[in-house]
């Protein structure tokens, strides 16, 4: 069936961690900032005691009130500054809020900011929801999403469980979608825990996919000092391409020191991402505004 475990924040106090691991919690996903994007009040907490006790933390999450991308770009940069020198290397988007619903297809270019925020810092990334938020809002944008692994609410029973009792079964879960994980029970009992603690199985593929480290690099071609745009070549092309690799935007083996259509459409994507006029051509501001990412 695959992996058990339980996701935390603030609201879940934990007495005793090493119990907790010894009820059968074989990983943990925690809560790492807030609504003003500071840590969320117990993420220092949580990751000392999981640590401590031996307890995998397998990614952290970000509770999502940013409706334009220049809030996204605020929480996603706060996020990876808390996550990282925690070891987390996974940013779970947590998208049920009434502030991130009714937006359109501009939810994707929120998405997609998180995404890159994620990716330069070489985490993983998916999308925490459920079938109230995923149906009309994001479904209709399936496409833009389907690569992106996600982590699905639905609890088929409202009874007090433990972490070693059955996993409901799987009829309950959208057709048509591979999901990454399922939090199955809000009303998890588990020793050591103060009240209930959300529940979750995490399929063993995707589990060791979503988990894979990427190696932190950083570039190693020169900075350039002329603009870059298509045609360019050279140190200045690779230089551009890393960048857009980091982003997603670009596979590793296409840093081939040739700005071409596709990677000057690659640099027009990350502009307008990131609020930047998108024209394709890498200059002084670009520049500095990729360097702040990564």
């Amino acid at each position: 069936m695959g992996k058990k475990g339980i996701d935390i924040a603030k609201w879940n106090k934990i007495t005793d961690y090493r119990a907790v691991r010894n009820a059968g919690v074989q990983f943990a996903i925690v809560k790492v900032i807030n609504s003003s994007n500071k840590p969320d009040s117990r993420f220092h907490e949580h990751v000392s005691g999981l640590s401590s006790a031996g307890i995998p933390i397998t990614g952290g999450y970000t509770y999502s009130y940013a409706n334009t991308p220049e809030k996204a770009k605020k929480a996603a940069d706060a996020f990876v500054e808390t996550a990282k020198p925690k070891n987390i290397n996974v940013m779970w988007l947590d998208l049920e809020d009434n502030a991130v619903k009714g937006l359109g297809s501009s939810i994707i270019d929120i998405i997609n900011i998180y995404r890159m925020f994620a990716k330069s810092a070489g985490m993983g990334f998916g999308i925490y929801t459920g079938a109230q938020y995923y149906n009309p809002h994001l479904k209709p944008y399936a496409k833009e999403i389907a690569d992106i692994p996600i982590w699905w609410a639905r609890y088929p029973y409202t009874k007090e469980r433990t972490i070693t009792a059955d996993v409901p079964d799987s009829k309950y879960l959208p057709s048509g979608m591979e999901l990454a994980g399922w939090q199955y029970s809000s009303k998890g009992v588990i020793s050591g825990i103060q009240g209930y603690v959300d529940l979750n199985v995490w399929y063993e593929e995707l589990f060791e996919n979503i988990q894979r480290e990427i190696p932190i690099e950083y570039n190693p071609f020169t900075e350039p000092v002329a603009n870059v745009r298509e045609g360019t070549t050279g140190n200045d092309a690779r230089w551009v391409q890393w960048y857009l690799w980091r982003f997603g935007l670009l596979q590793k083996e296409e840093i081939d020191g040739v700005i071409d259509i596709r990677s000057a459409a690659g640099i027009g994507e990350a502009q307008r991402r990131l609020g930047l006029t998108d024209d394709r051509i890498v200059g002084k501001i670009t520049r500095a505004t990729w360097k702040k990412i990564c």
